[in-house]
């Protein structure tokens, strides 16, 4: 354990411990209630009261660092330091542990130099062990006038193996400290006897650290630790000191950076191996085959599994009691280890022959589970000396899509074999199988196992993975094409994957070279029902296919959803997709509700595609308060998957929402992430879905604002991506609102050559009220036709949001024409909307129209609103008030504990209510609803 230097002591006077000298001892991390004791008994030792610390712990809990601790702090104040240590080997020989004190009796420390001689002699091994009363009297008349020159500590390590006659010297020594200048600070082990039970002695006792001390003492050793390898140590060490600072020693470099996959079970390091692993070696020989087999099992083994485990091996469950006794594991049900750096001991000590039985064993326990059928032939192992029944627990739990089981008995195979090509080619199907799950940083830590000659499917496998957690546009179209182009023989799910992938950065850089060679990679008869052709095809030009696309749904679905199982999930992600990009938003949710409902029970590499574009519907269709909630539950394990780019995925929706809210603090934020994220990984998509955020951002009041079109750059063909598309009507109005006509002209020219409005109901609707805009705006006479023909599309669009805007234009427009009681109508289904959205500069916007006319919304009547702060929660209350005076949200998280964005959520949650749109009517809104004295 790595002590740290000391604070919160202060510097003691001559003679006693002085923590501030520069040669003091350093503190140890997550033990200053043990600390403090032993540094109040050197304190009380110094002042002339002796006394007797015992610091009982288990293997590696730290005691042998608090005596060093203890010595340190000691001999830096002047002390005289004296070392015993129990060992077992030696607890048959008289004074075997105290004869360590013969350099400090021939010293002239104190005492005569006859008692001195005598005692020297006793404990030579010249002396009868009938002496021991002689020693003790000795020893003390040695120990008392040292004393009075300087302090006197004793240190006894392992003092539950002190030989009888050294444990009766320290006992006789401890009952007689009253007065005197010497402290005895001893370590037994837990559990053990200690020879000084039944005297006057301070007993502490030494837990496991706490997770934050655990990460400091492994912060000092092993600073270059990745986060993966830090997490592996942190679980298999659970707070024990020595396994934190032993286990990583058994790390190779690759694997300490967190670039090779960590082993299925942490090996130990030499310490431990010599400390813990002597309790396995001393067992008998069917106790440790017993325990290499338990090792390997899971936590969900039952009762007659373990049974069944060691009936294979010859042996009976009766053979655990050694290890019971020896406190290696406890029984209530099943045999489990007690700490989980056993489990590595129990497997890692246990002779090679010992643990090809137990992969026996725990391979036809396996297939027995699967129901698959257990080799008979008798033989263990391959030719190779690579266990057989390994491999035929793989392939049968890859036909079970179990993929833990798959990936965890390949990387067994793949480490008891003895040639590096059947190492690589075990872990090229580990890697296969954690690419089909979903996951990418095991996939690709595991690719990097294989021979560095080695290409095709673990090339294949890296690509995909590293498009999933390390993006980069230009780097990952290169890697998935080459890849793809190399490898035809791959597994058939993840070459396609990685086609998708291949294909889904036409969207993201605005190319359709990946997409292009997507299709060539698939290497296969296309046919119009294709899955896959047709998300590829969507990707390369959604506007262009469209009807190719309608086409190939309809046969795909009828053939898909009436026949169930006909279909893998992945199948279905892929026509949720094309659905999606050809805006058949409802047909997108069916498929992508199936896709997940089969996906529950098969993880699978598409899931966290899903989850993006189950976050693209959920903003289409206006859930957006469920949005937030999907956001959050994700997010999290995505970014723990080290997957990135999905995860900016949820995050551009989630900005998007906030830009539409009027979440001016959550969505800068987010803002800024998603641009530095864009331009680092050469994602044009991203950077115009930024530059649109940052548009609808910068609307203030109840009029757009001008904005540079640089700023947000919105295509060149007003058909190329889902971004430029749907926001149509916003570089329309943007255009108009710098006065610039002929741009807006440019803009609705071009969705008419594109064949916008005929492309979907979501864009018929856009089209035209960017075009009704436009006529309103030069005052022409078809302005009012215009509006009446985008009203007829809006019934069949699935956007609430353009919807709601398309209303409030109207009624806008209408308004000013003075035709009030059209007007009331869409402003008050716009202002209904957009209250229900949570849209608030929208929601303002719709009000100031309404009120212009002398309305009042039917919702501030009859909303909670009404009745101002007396309609809001305490907690809202409390936030809503200090909001009014100025704080920020992060400051108002830290008075109340709790989130920033939680503070967010609540404000713009009562926004409605109050009748407000921003922060600045705060102060306001609370002083209108202030009841009267």
């Amino acid at each position: 354990m790595t002590p740290h230097r000391p604070t919160g002591h202060p510097a003691q006077t001559a003679g006693r411990p002085q923590e501030g000298r520069p040669d003091a001892a350093v503190r140890l991390h997550g033990r200053d209630a043990a600390l403090a004791v032993v540094h109040s008994a050197l304190e009380g030792a110094a002042a002339g009261r002796g006394s007797t610390v015992v610091a009982r712990g288990g293997s590696g809990s730290g005691k042998s660092a608090l005596l060093h601790w203890t010595a340190c702090t000691a001999t830096g104040a002047g002390w005289h330091v004296l070392h015993v240590s129990g060992d077992r080997k030696l607890e048959a020989r008289p004074f075997a542990a105290i004869r360590s004190l013969v350099p400090f009796l021939d010293a002239p420390a104190g005492g005569s130099p006859t008692t001195r001689a005598a005692l020297v002699h006793a404990l030579s091994g010249r002396g009868r062990p009938t002496d021991v009363m002689l020693a003790c009297s000795a020893m003390w008349r040695v120990l008392l006038p040292a004393a009075r020159q300087r302090p006197v500590l004793l240190l006894a390590d392992n003092s539950q193996w002190l030989d009888p006659a050294s444990a009766t010297v320290l006992a006789f020594l401890v009952n007689r400290l009253a007065g005197a200048r010497v402290a005895v600070v001893a370590a037994v082990g837990d559990g053990g006897p200690s020879p000084l039970t039944g005297y006057d002695v301070t007993e502490l006792r030494l837990p496991s650290l706490d997770e934050e001390s655990a990460q400091r003492v492994l912060a000092d050793h092993h600073p270059d630790l990745s986060t993966a390898a830090r997490s592996a140590v942190l679980d298999a060490a659970e707070g024990n000191p020595l396994a934190l600072v032993d286990l990583p020693y058994a790390l190779n470099s690759s694997q300490r950076r967190g670039r090779a996959a960590l082993p299925d079970l942490m090996v130990p390091g030499p310490e431990l191996y010599r400390t813990l692993g002597r309790s396995f070696r001393e067992l008998p020989a069917d106790t440790r085959a017993l325990l290499a087999v338990l090792a390997l099992a899971d936590d969900a083994t039952e009762p007659r599994d373990l049974a069944w485990l060691a009936e294979s091996l010859g042996h009976g469950l009766d053979a655990f009691g050694p290890a019971e006794d020896a406190g290696l594991v406890t029984s209530d049900r099943v045999p489990r280890f007690t700490r989980r750096v056993l489990r590595c001991l129990a497997y890692f000590t246990a002779p090679t022959s010992v643990r090809l039985e137990a992969h026996t064993a725990w391979a036809d326990l396996g297939l027995v589970r699967l129901g698959a059928a257990r080799p008979t032939d008798g033989v263990a192992t391959a030719p190779s000396g690579r266990p057989r029944r390994l491999e035929t627990l793989a392939q049968a739990a890859l036909a079970a899509r179990r993929w833990d089981l798959a990936i965890r008995t390949l990387r067994h195979a793949g480490d008891a074999s003895p040639t590096p090509a059947e190492r690589t080619r075990l872990y090229t199907s580990a890697a296969l199988a954690a690419a089909r799950s979903g996951q990418p940083l095991l996939a690709l830590a595991l690719s990097r196992e294989s021979a560095p000659d080695a290409a095709g499917t673990s090339r294949l496998v890296r690509a995909s993975a590293l498009f999933d957690t390390q993006f980069h546009a230009e780097a990952s179209g290169s890697a998935l094409t080459g890849a793809l182009t190399a490898e035809a023989a791959a597994a058939g799910d993840v070459r396609d994957w990685a086609a998708f992938q291949l294909a889904t950065l036409s969207s993201v850089t605005g190319r359709p070279e990946p997409a292009r060679a997507a299709l060539l990679a698939l290497r296969r008869p296309g046919t119009a029902g294709d899955p896959l052709r047709l998300a590829v095809t969507a990707h390369l030009d959604a506007v262009g296919h469209a009807q190719e696309i309608r086409t190939g749904l309809t046969e795909a679905v009828c053939r898909t959803l009436k026949t169930p199982g006909s279909s893998h999930p992945y199948e279905l992600t892929w026509l949720a997709d094309a659905a999606w990009r050809i805006d058949e938003t409802a047909l997108a949710d069916r498929l992508l509700a199936t896709a997940l409902r089969r996906t529950d029970r098969e993880e699978g590499a598409h899931l966290p595609y899903c989850w993006g574009l189950r976050a693209a519907l959920l903003l289409a269709g206006g859930r957006w308060q469920e949005l937030h909630g999907f956001v959050a539950a994700r997010l999290p394990v995505l970014e723990s998957e080290g997957m990135d780019h999905q995860a900016m995925a949820l995050k551009s929706q989630l900005l998007l929402v906030c830009a539409y809210q009027g979440d001016r603090e959550r969505g800068h934020e987010l803002l800024r992430e998603v641009r530095q994220w864009a331009r680092n990984r050469g994602s044009a998509q991203h950077l115009r879905l930024a530059g649109y955020a940052a548009h609808l951002l910068s609307q203030e009041g109840d009029e757009p604002t001008a904005v540079r079109e640089e700023v947000w750059p919105v295509g060149d063909d007003g058909a190329g991506d889902l971004v430029t598309r749907h926001s149509h009507v916003d570089a329309i109005r943007a255009a108009l609102a710098r006065d610039d006509v002929a741009a807006a002209r440019v803009h609705h020219g071009r969705a008419v050559r594109a064949g916008l409005a005929s492309f979907s109901a979501d864009m018929a609707l856009l089209v035209r009220h960017g075009q009704a805009l436009l006529y309103a705006h030069t005052e022409e006479r078809d302005a009012a036709d215009l509006f009446d023909c985008a009203q007829a599309a809006a019934p069949a669009s699935g956007r609430p949001f353009d919807r709601a805007r398309l209303a409030l234009d109207h009624g806008t427009w209408l308004r000013h024409r003075r035709s009030f009681s059209a007007a009331r109508t869409y402003l008050r289904s716009a202002h209904d909307d957009f209250t229900r959205l949570g849209a608030i500069p929208w929601q303002a916007r719709a009000r100031a129209e309404l009120r212009a006319i002398g309305v009042s919304p039917r919702s501030e009547a009859a909303s909670p609103a009404a009745v101002g702060v007396s309609s809001l929660s305490a907690q809202e209350e409390r936030i809503v008030r200090l909001a009014a005076r100025g704080l920020s949200n992060r400051e108002i998280a830290d008075r109340l504990v709790i989130s920033p964005r939680t503070v967010a959520s609540h404000l713009y949650k009562v926004f409605p209510r109050l009748g407000i749109s921003s922060r600045r009517e705060l102060g306001r809104a609370l002083r209108d609803s202030a009841e009267p004295s």
